[in-house]
């Protein structure tokens, strides 16, 4: 990869398509991933600003990175971030591009026969913020869990169904088996059928839509309601807000992007900061909050891995006019 188009990329000065091709990249294999946080490292430190950071600021990033054990080298690893506030044009620019790209209505069936229930007792698996974790099926299909979720599966799987109940996020690995289907039920009344495929679902309480990413094999999404089902395709992913009146969005699956918090990256790619804040608490196990609401119309685009809460909210400060106050698990944002 160019070092130009890395710098470009660090900078935030590239297209959505560029993003998703160095993310593409980035994501081939371990040796791009080297590469890319090391040249990131050393290009950042080479453009930090000349001046002190306040001793508080100091007295809780060393607090910070005793508590986690980082090692010294972690230290460099600092990703690029750009903070840009949601003016008129760019939203114009945007929501154009995106609408040419995935603004496919969903088209839905309707089935006639009831959603299985669960008869057997119930075990439930949570996963606290800041924590991810790996559960194991009894029929041996798996389920990484992101931070603040819930899985409800039973002991055993009765014979006419596989029934497991999701709130959060879950990159779900199940087992092939087209005469014995998975149902994922979800809080926001949307049910995934699957038998053998791999699908990354995210279903958080707080937010204000659904989102499966189909990496393989086939999905049905069944709106309990009225029993209106969605063909999911695969290498496709699929939004479903939670207001009826709202359509629903088709998109080609940027699965580096949506999946890669499986494997410890907090990506955000033109995200406003409300949303920045809500995965921040889900990821570091945090309550944020800010002082003006003008904070929330800012937009972010960063890719961070391994580093603190405390290095984040530095870059913050970096690279825009974000501050932030940190008290114990309490952090504060404001605009200086």
């Amino acid at each position: 990869m160019d070092d130009k188009k890395i710098i470009n990329f660090i900078k935030g000065n590239v297209s959505p398509q560029e993003k998703r091709e160095m993310l593409n990249w980035i994501g081939e294999g371990k040796e791009n991933e080297n590469y890319f946080l090391s040249f990131k490292a050393d290009w950042l430190f080479n453009n930090l600003p000349e001046n002190d950071a306040h001793p508080n600021e100091v007295k809780a990033f060393r607090k910070k990175i005793s508590a986690k054990t980082t090692p010294v080298h972690y230290l460099m690893r600092i990703a690029a971030v750009l903070f840009i506030p949601l003016l008129l044009f760019s939203l114009y620019q945007y929501f154009d591009f995106k609408s040419k790209a995935d603004n496919a209505r969903l088209t839905a069936g309707v089935i006639k026969d009831t959603l299985p229930e669960q008869s057997q007792i119930t075990l439930i698996y949570t996963v606290n913020p800041g924590v991810k974790g790996l559960v194991n099926l009894p029929d041996g299909s798996k389920v990484w869990l992101n931070s603040k979720s819930t899985l409800k599966c039973p002991s055993q799987f009765d014979s006419t169904a596989r029934i497991v109940e999701l709130s959060g996020e879950g990159y779900f690995s199940v087992e092939s088996n087209r005469s014995w289907p998975m149902y994922v039920k979800t809080s926001k009344g949307i049910t995934a059928k699957v038998t053998g495929t791999e699908f990354n679902l995210t279903s958080y309480d707080n937010d204000r839509e659904l989102k499966l990413t189909l990496v393989s094999g086939e999905v049905t999404l069944i709106r309990e309601s009225n029993r209106q089902e969605i063909a999911v395709k695969t290498m496709e992913e699929v939004t479903i807000p939670d207001d009826l009146k709202v359509g629903g969005r088709r998109a080609t699956a940027d699965v580096f992007t949506n999946t890669a918090w499986k494997d410890g990256f907090l990506i955000f790619d033109n995200v406003t900061m409300e949303e920045v804040i809500k995965r921040m608490e889900r990821w570091y196990g945090v309550t944020i909050t800010t002082t003006n609401p003008r904070l929330l119309k800012y937009s972010i685009t960063a890719h961070f891995k391994s580093e603190s809460i405390t290095q984040v909210l530095r870059l913050f400060e970096i690279t825009s006019n974000i501050g932030s106050i940190i008290n114990d698990n309490n952090v504060t944002l404001f605009i200086k």
